[in-house]
């Protein structure tokens, strides 16, 4: 390990998005509440911003992002105000921060978001990704709201409701943002077949697309595609694996040491990173050798696992 910075406050969750120039951590720390940047060359914090205000508290669950440009931030804020004897609930809000605020960074603006977001992504086109019940598409300069990608209330006769738990916002490896979910193919009939699927938006072109990609075997926390190959997929939980989506099939799977939360891959594809839930990163090749820990000074749990070049 070459460097281990403090961060001031409680942990959680540990979300954590990179600056364009991967030189800035961006992460969601202080039980959900603040968004903390530190730079990762000298663990200076360079940018904190409280969410909660007065008597409302907010938190964000997963959903952190920044602007292609690095000048913005962005949240879901889910907020209460706390009464005397009990919470109110409040409408949750898409706040936009200046990433050169400082360390009291204030919202430029907010609007009105959807229920349920957890994991958000930042296109080259400015169009924000919210990943909630349906996948949204934002404009963060009016708030306009549309439907990018129906999940909950997708129309495919002879399929269930998805099921999904998106939790890590990774994908930029390959500038994509993949939510995997479980599905059943004609549910309550004797041919009833379940699958893992992907609802995926290219950040670069914004082209979207559902699809199931192999058969539901096992249970998978995070999935990112291989950088030389994008319809072949990663997953780890207790397991680490490999789909190809261009055959259905579940290529290679392997036990693991432990469970483990979140994966993510060099940018040549070559080495495949697996973390959370633990204090160590572990890490493979391609072809599924084991080639080392990273050995961590405290537990990752939820916290999502970045590949930062600088």
């Amino acid at each position: 390990m070459v460097r281990s910075c403090d961060v001031a406050g409680a942990f959680g969750s540990g979300t954590l998005q990179l600056s364009p120039d991967e030189r800035i951590a961006y992460v969601l720390h202080n039980r959900w509440e603040d968004v903390v940047g530190i730079d990762l060359t000298n663990c200076e914090e360079v940018f904190r911003a409280r969410q909660s205000e007065g008597d409302v508290r907010a938190k964000a669950l997963a959903s952190l992002a920044v602007s292609p440009d690095g000048s913005r931030l962005y949240t879901v804020q889910d907020r209460v105000r706390l009464q005397r004897d009990r919470y109110e609930v409040l409408e949750p809000q898409l706040a936009v921060y200046d990433t050169s605020a400082g360390l009291d960074a204030k919202p430029l603006a907010t609007f009105p978001a959807p229920r349920q977001v957890t994991t958000m992504g930042a296109a080259a086109d400015g169009y924000l990704y919210l990943a909630g019940a349906d996948i949204y598409r934002v404009d963060p300069e009016n708030g306009d709201t549309e439907v990018a990608i129906a999940n909950r209330n997708w129309d495919r006769p002879g399929f269930s409701p998805p099921d999904s738990l998106a939790m890590w916002s990774i994908g930029e490896v390959t500038d994509e943002f993949v939510r995997p979910y479980t599905v059943a193919e004609h549910p309550g009939e004797e041919n009833e077949a379940w699958h893992w699927g992907i609802s995926r938006i290219d950040l670069t072109t914004g082209e979207t697309e559902n699809k199931e990609i192999a058969p539901f075997e096992f249970i998978i926390f995070s999935m990112v595609s291989d950088p030389r190959e994008r319809d072949v997929f990663y997953g780890v939980y207790t397991q680490l694996s490999k789909l190809d989506a261009r055959t259905r099939e579940i290529v290679r799977v392997i036990d693991l040491d432990h469970t483990y939360y979140v994966i993510n891959t060099s940018y040549d594809g070559s080495r495949i990173y697996v973390g959370g839930a633990s204090s160590d990163i572990a890490i493979y090749d391609d072809d599924f050798n084991d080639l080392g820990r990273i050995r961590l000074p405290g537990d990752m749990s939820t916290a999502t696992l970045k590949v930062a070049r600088f």
